[in-house]
């Protein structure tokens, strides 16, 4: 999967900022290629350890992304979800496959904590588990 670099830096920009929470926000593109990273308020009762994405602002992408297509352009939409790992590298826990389907792309960065270096990968669900899907930056 493709994925724009501004998507990747908006990604751990948000991690930095909402560290020590999880941040989480949603994947704007095609088929084919991340083309944004939208940032959302992690509405979980307990951000330190979850993320749930604002169920409101989840429908304004959903409607923001029917309402801006142009004419000649391929159609975009929420084609995905990301979050971060605060205290630990980008790898999908249990909750992360428990509420995880397969229509959407997930990409956790992580660890977030000063002195590591975050990474920034992405999974898709497959026989229910979060495989890599590896993301080419373009």
């Amino acid at each position: 999967m493709q994925i724009r670099q501004a998507a990747l830096d908006a990604i751990r920009a948000h991690a930095l900022r909402d560290s020590p929470h999880e941040c989480c926000g949603l994947l704007i593109g095609t088929s084919r290629e991340v083309i944004e990273a939208v940032a959302t308020t992690n509405v979980a009762a307990d951000p330190l350890r979850r993320f749930e994405v604002s169920p409101p602002e989840h429908l304004a992408e959903i409607r923001r992304c029917r309402e801006a297509r142009a004419p000649g352009e391929p159609p975009t939409a929420v084609i995905g979800v990301y979050h971060s790992h605060p205290h630990s590298g980008p790898e999908p826990s249990p909750t992360d496959v428990e509420q995880a389907f397969e229509e959407f792309l997930y990409v956790i960065a992580g660890p977030v904590d000063a002195g590591y270096a975050m990474e920034v990968r992405g999974y898709r669900l497959r026989a229910g588990r979060l495989e890599p899907a590896e993301l080419f930056v373009s």
